[in-house]
């Protein structure tokens, strides 16, 4: 079950097949799904054939912690045991069960047991109970990213690549899994800046074109140039990983390999925040909103579908202005 694809199907439909969905969220199925697997190998289950209710008493186990932590042991051999642990959160137990249901579609059963209305009702309960607060990582805005660019070597590649990728993921509010596809046919220079083209994503179905403008103290576009003349990169991958040694690899740096950077250097700039992948593009939309910026042209840069997401950070940035209780008292 944890290769969730029918094997009457060949290679070119399981990968058209899996290109229907990101590969972040394919691979959080496919951890769901193990989670559930060795869930029911304990409790002496056959997986394919769990009822309904096996199903709610895994995703009872682990809304309280029960053997709800995966360990590797070995993971070049794929060996893992289930531990107990923190209570998983209603968000997290929400994809376990969508990562259940994708394996079972799959897999051809019918009638999915993920769709129990039993389930959806103790699903309700674990939502009232659990929670349902969002942890948020930090935003790395203008002042707190300069501290962190400030602090990189940029005469070393890695320090040149690290230094422009951070640079190019906040001017662009960049995820982390557009910035690992970036290409250098996918960058346009012209006269007044560089046009970006980002390619199709979990949140993106289509290519989109953003504009990046020159900078003052720490510019883009000077980044990128001086990132492509000494990395001596004239096609493929833009941002590549590099051997301990600095010698550059043909292969991208990935999203978990960004990730790891953006926290790597925030701790060697001695940054008070918890980061990952996103702050960069949550510190664009915050500075941008808290300098007054208009929506329609934040929205140009973070191509964002919903207003109502971006409308969290101009309520949050000027939710002490024009306040009801003013004067009151």
């Amino acid at each position: 079950m944890q290769s969730a694809f029918d094997t009457r199907l060949n290679q070119r439909a399981r990968r058209f097949l899996r290109s229907a969905k990101a590969g972040s969220t394919l691979n959080a199925y496919e951890a769901d799904t193990r989670i559930f697997v060795t869930w029911c190998h304990l409790q002496e289950l056959d997986p394919l054939h769990a009822t309904h209710l096996d199903i709610m008493n895994f995703l009872a186990d682990q809304a309280d912690g029960v053997l709800a932590h995966w360990v590797w042991l070995d993971k070049e051999r794929t060996k893992g045991e289930l531990r107990d642990g923190a209570p998983r959160k209603p968000a997290t137990l929400v994809r376990r069960l969508a990562g259940i249901r994708y394996a079972f579609r799959q897999k051809g059963i019918e009638p999915l047991p993920t769709e129990h209305s039993e389930i959806k009702e103790m699903m309700r309960g674990i939502v009232r109970l659990g929670d349902n607060r969002k942890q948020k990582t930090g935003a790395l805005t203008q002042q707190p990213l300069n501290q962190v660019l400030d602090a990189i070597d940029t005469r070393t590649l890695a320090g040149l690549r690290d230094y422009t990728l951070l640079l190019l993921m906040f001017c662009g509010a960049l995820r982390r899994s557009e910035a690992a596809k970036l290409e250098v046919d996918d960058l346009d220079f012209t006269p007044h800046g560089v046009v970006l083209r980002i390619k199709p994503s979990k949140h993106q179905l289509l290519e989109s074109e953003i504009a990046l403008v020159p900078g003052g103290r720490h510019c883009p576009i000077r980044a990128l140039q001086k990132w492509l003349k000494q990395s001596r990169i004239g096609s493929g991958p833009l941002f590549r990983r590099l051997t301990r040694w600095g010698t550059l690899l043909p292969d991208p740096l990935g999203p978990q390999g960004i990730n790891l950077m953006i926290k790597r250097r925030s701790e060697l700039a001695i940054l008070p925040l918890e980061v990952s992948g996103h702050s960069l593009r949550r510190g664009f939309i915050t500075t941008a909103v808290t300098a007054g910026k208009p929506l329609n042209k934040i929205i140009e840069v973070t191509r964002h579908r919903d207003i109502r997401t971006l409308q969290e950070y101009f309520d949050k940035a000027n939710r002490f202005d024009h306040h009801a209780m003013e004067g009151l008292l």
